[in-house]
């Protein structure tokens, strides 16, 4: 006799810290275009030095770090499950931090989700690293929004840096201060580049919620990635 499986619910890693939470950043790791199994574990590694930074640099602002599990390791297509799991999980945090503005932050399939997600009411900023952002997918929703896009330029995977260039150059007439940052040569891991894109993106996420001063050169859609910030 075979037992039905029970569908996969998505869920939020636990919050390290017990301060009282004046905002959120969400993380959202990458994935598969199509895939409706278990996402792998793995694809959390690529934002775990990202999450330990955040989580030490932010905890004295009272700012919450979340990973999002997915309940597919896939976009797959019409359905958009990425994108409903990230729904989903914001309105979990408002329900769980009623008020407290919302920085998404997404690697690869999950910039995706972060940059279709932005219209949500709790949704103060935006980062994508190496986000695959499609021809044609929409960026009114960005209005209001603080924005960073970081990509290597030798990145020539579905999550191109071409793509999130021509993204860029049109989300810019909804967010004038739009900032995108290149790693020169950079493959789409992005690994040599972690901990460079890792403290401008916890300076970005502060800085977005006050924090910290914002780090970025407002308009920019082709500066150079940084040192260390």
């Amino acid at each position: 006799m075979f037992r039905a499986q029970r569908p996969r619910t998505a869920e939020l890693t636990p919050r390290r810290g017990e301060e009282p939470v004046t905002g959120v950043a969400l993380l959202l790791p990458g994935g598969f275009l199509r895939s409706r199994r278990a996402p792998m574990r793995v694809a959390e590694l690529g934002l775990r030095d990202l999450a330990t930074e955040l989580t030490d640099r932010g905890r004295p602002h009272g700012l919450a770090v979340h990973l999002l599990r997915y309940r597919h390791g896939g976009w797959n297509d019409a359905d958009a499950d990425t994108a409903v799991d990230t729904r989903w999980a914001l309105d979990e945090l408002a329900r769980l931090y009623p008020g407290a503005p919302v920085v998404l932050i997404g690697n690869s399939l999950g910039g995706r989700a972060a940059f279709w997600c932005a219209g949500h009411p709790s949704v103060v900023g935006v980062a994508g690293i190496a986000p695959w952002l499609p021809s044609g997918d929409p960026v009114d929703q960005l209005a209001g929004r603080r924005v960073l896009i970081v990509h290597g330029t030798g990145d020539h995977s579905s999550a191109s840096a071409t793509q999130s260039l021509e993204y860029a150059l049109r989300a810019r007439r909804v967010v004038p201060d739009l900032a995108r940052y290149e790693a020169p040569g950079a493959n789409h891991l992005l690994l040599r580049e972690s901990r460079d894109i890792s403290a401008l993106t916890t300076a970005f996420t502060l800085g977005v919620l006050g924090a910290e001063p914002a780090p970025l050169v407002a308009g920019a859609v082709c500066t150079r990635l940084p040192a260390r910030v």
